[in-house]
């Protein structure tokens, strides 16, 4: 007999063996389904029902942050193309009393750029760049909180969007802004955001493609050399008891928060030495992403801001050497060996 032949599908109502009328099904019928495996497979359906939306949501909102990433890129060189055209406003003080030693500065004007973005956030602070590495707004909020899922139209979204510390001062006088701008950003896999920050990680001697990072304010531009990159953790239990509370060096004290703690940090940590030097008159900018090494590690990028009369020309970059023998948390060496001796 053909295979075909020994399960024949029924053809209709009579072909079911359904039972007598006291519910009781006769020898050979299809058994009924029982009421606990009814509950269980529609809450299976729940589930895989609930699990597609979520993926059509998720899907959407990375497709959006990555529109929204184009568009607002347009958006501000479009209208950065007003500000090269506009004359350079020299913001060094001026004293006008040799007795009292009253300073007069020239009013800060906001630049056009700034202008339009204003206009889209309020809370924008500053437009950040790295060639072939990371292109995005930054906002300054009133905590370190909101715009982790909220992008820069208000909207409640899991990308967020890049924000500095809200304890930094980001747009004043230069003498005047904090020692540190902290950037914080999500490491998202579509490479927006601080998401290309791993090159630096990946590559030894990324550096040496991509040493410079491009922060303009509402009022300037600046442009920062990259000192440091490594990995920390932010959990104590990840290192004996030990945090490098980086995010927290925002103006340099004389007690906890000191810059010759923080150079000696960033430069034992960091996977390579750069060779350009640094001293406690430099503004500095650290970018904060997550990493994946761990649970609850962090990888930071520190730059320091170029000095009246230097430029990406005039810094020297021959002196870079890959560090043979970086700080890692004691969690890194539980997996992988090693120790450190500095």
């Amino acid at each position: 007999m053909a295979i075909a032949d020994e399960v024949k599908a029924p053809q209709n109502a009579e072909d079911y063996d359904i039972g007598d009328e006291s519910g009781t099904a006769r020898s050979g019928g299809k058994k009924k389904m029982s009421k606990g495996s009814k509950i269980f497979t529609f809450s299976a359906l729940g589930v895989f029902a609930v699990c597609i939306a979520i993926l059509a949501v998720n899907g959407y909102q990375n497709y959006e942050a990555v529109q929204n990433h184009k568009d607002i890129k347009v958006i501000y060189n479009e209208a950065s193309k007003k500000d090269e055209m506009a004359p350079a406003v020299t913001e060094a003080p001026v004293v006008s009393d040799s007795d009292t030693q009253e300073i007069i500065r020239q009013p800060l004007v906001i630049s056009s750029a700034a202008e339009e973005m204003l206009a889209i956030n309020k809370d924008y602070a500053g437009y950040i760049y790295i060639p072939d590495v990371l292109s995005e707004a930054v906002v300054k909020g009133q905590d370190n909180e909101y715009y982790l899922d909220h992008n820069i139209y208000d909207q409640k979204r899991s990308c967020g969007t890049v924000y500095a510390d809200f304890r930094n001062n980001v747009n004043d006088y230069r003498d005047l802004q904090s020692d540190n701008i902290v950037l914080y950003g999500h490491n998202q896999k579509d490479g927006t955001m601080f998401g290309n920050m791993d090159y630096y990680k990946w590559d030894s001697k990324y550096w040496l493609k991509n040493p410079f990072i491009y922060f303009d304010n509402l009022y300037e531009s600046g442009t920062y050399v990259i000192i440091s990159s490594f990995v920390t953790n932010t959990d104590p239990a990840h290192d004996n008891g030990n945090v490098f509370d980086y995010l927290n060096y925002i103006n340099f004290d004389d007690t906890t928060y000191t810059y010759e703690k923080f150079i000696d940090e960033i430069t034992t940590r960091s996977q390579f030495h750069t060779g350009i030097d640094v001293n406690e008159d430099d503004k500095f900018l650290t970018l904060s992403t997550c990493a994946y090494e761990w649970n609850e590690a962090r990888h930071v990028i520190v730059a320091r801001r170029l000095r009246p009369g230097e430029t990406t020309d005039s810094i020297d970059t021959t002196n870079f050497t890959v560090n043979p023998n970086p700080k890692w948390p004691a969690i890194y060496y539980k997996y992988n060996g090693g120790s450190y001796s500095g």
